[in-house]
This record gives C-alpha cells, structure tokens and sequence, in this order.
C-alpha cells in the first residue's frame, strides 16, 4: 500500500477524530454567561417580533410552548441564503453564496462517491452509478466552477478593499489560497484525468476494501493529497463553523431555559458560583481564593 492510500486514511481518520474532539469539547464546556438576546427561533408565536415566555403573567406557573419547526426554518433559511452575511456585509453575500455552494456541492459528491465506493466494495450495483459517470462529471464541474468563482471573488474583496483587508485574520487569507490551491489541482486532474470521477470512485473503493489502487495521475495525486490536508486542518480552524454553529446558536444563542429551584441550571449555577476568581480590576478584587459568591456579596455592601 502506497504513502498516498495511508495518507487518505491517516487525514480521514484526523478529520472525523478532529471533529469529534471538538464537538465533544463544545458540548462539555461550562454554561454559558445568558446573552438574553431575541428573538429566539423556537418561540412559538412570538419569535416573528423578537418576544419571550417572560412576558407572560406567572409565566413560571405555565408550560412553555416551544417550536422545532421555527429553529429549523431559521436554520435553513441561514445556510441556504446566508441570509445574515445579506443583513450584514451585502457586499460579501454573492461571493460567499457562490462559495458556500460549491462547497455544499463538493462535500455531498465526495459523500456520493463515498457511497459509490462502498457500493462497488460490497457489489450493491443499484449504487454503483455514484462511483463515477455522466451525473459525477456535471456535479463536480459545478461544484468547483462555484467554489472557484466564489474563492476568487472573496479573495479580491478582502485584498481590495483596505478596510476589509485590515480586519481580516491571516487565517482568512490562507483558507482561501488553500481552497484556490485545493481547486486548482481539483481541475487539473478533471481536465487531464479524471472527468467522470470514475478514478476517484476506484480509489474509494480501493480505500473500502483495504486495497492499493493506482493514481494514475499525478493532477490525481496532488488533489488527494491537498484535500487530505485540508481534511486533517480544517476541525482546527474556524472553517469548523460548519458543525461548531449548532452549539453556539442551539446552546448559547437560543438557550432560554429559566434558572428555577431544583432545577439543572441552579445546579450547574451553584457550582460555577463557587469558582475562585483572580481578576485583579478594581471593581472585582479577585485574590484567587474569594469567589463569585464571595464578589456578588462585597458588590452589595
């Protein structure tokens, strides 16, 4: 078995591994502090104005309607429509729609080709078509000619504008002359190789079956290999955004729940209270021994 084959098993690995770790991490982090910021997607009837349960009379004294459907409305209307970079930064929304799905694109072929793979693996033939044809040749063409487009736009933007250009991370930089780089050798072996994706799917299923398929093509080569080491960096970086939002908007953004006795809350409340604090400001005086409990009671004083 050839370096590239490990090497497609080792990124895999890292990928999931590495997105595991941080959703675990997301998911194990201590309460947040209450943004109380509205509206909240699952209000049912009143997220349309930005209410609250609260406003209800005795509202502790009734059950709380909520709405799964609103949150996920919400949700789908964000990732279909980026419909917040709209509100906020029009300038960037249609570079950042034609990127966002050629990605989207480009992440369900690679899942489809994965199935394909599995399929030729275990010799499931209604699947098999996924492996590589006509349908791959157009979804991939699609998928990077968006993502290409996307790229190049975002990445002229962010140079050309100087106020955007000084707000902007080294890391936004770099993701975007990755995914460039990514692409370029994605189209190399499209153009000169690879158009069906039939060798993609080969290899995959070479991967599925535990056996070495030859490259054939170094254009082929290079692309596995840079989407390898996107795969492996990407858990690290705020491109994880992808899964990491549901844990920023379920769990902070929209977290409503009231802090009643006997309650989870006071119980996770109580104990975070009990943390020694070591702000040196003058407002708080931590000495790393005092704590919350202890600062709260001084501020009344």
């Amino acid at each position: 078995m050839g370096f590239l084959h490990v090497w497609a098993y080792v990124t895999l690995a890292g990928f999931v591994l590495g997105c595991a770790y941080k959703a675990i991490k997301y998911a194990t982090m201590p309460m947040h502090l209450r943004w109380e910021l509205y509206p909240v997607a699952h209000e049912r009837g009143k997220a349309s104005y930005g209410g609250s349960y609260f406003e209800e009379v005795n509202w502790w004294t009734k059950p709380r309607e909520s709405s799964k459907f609103g949150e996920i409305k919400v949700i789908l209307e964000e990732v279909l429509t980026l419909k917040q970079v709209h509100e906020h930064n029009p300038g960037m929304w249609v570079p950042s729609l034609l990127f966002h799905y050629g990605l989207y694109l480009l992440f369900a072929m690679g899942a489809a080709l994965l199935a394909g793979g599995m399929a030729v693996a275990v010799g499931f033939r209604p699947l098999t078509f996924l492996a590589g044809g006509t349908l791959m040749s157009v979804w991939g063409a699609l998928g990077l000619g968006l993502g290409t487009v996307g790229t190049l736009l975002l990445l002229f933007r962010r140079l050309g504008q100087a106020e955007l250009r000084r707000s902007s991370s080294p890391a936004d930089f770099v993701h975007l002359w990755l995914f460039l780089i990514l692409f370029a050798a994605s189209w190399g072996s499209f153009v000169t190789f690879d158009r069906s994706y039939a060798q993609a799917g080969n290899f995959l299923a070479g991967l599925m079956r535990g056996e070495a398929v030859s490259p054939g093509s170094g254009w082929f080569m290079a692309q596995v290999g840079i989407l390898g080491l996107f795969l492996i960096y990407m858990p690290w970086s705020h491109m994880a955004h992808m899964f990491t939002k549901y844990f920023t908007w379920h769990s902070v953004r929209w977290e409503d729940l009231p802090n009643l006795p006997g309650t989870g809350i006071e119980k996770k409340a109580q104990k975070l209270l009990m943390l020694p604090v070591s702000w040196s400001a003058p407002h708080i005086r931590g000495d790393g021994r005092k704590t919350w409990v202890d600062v709260a009671r001084e501020g009344g004083e």
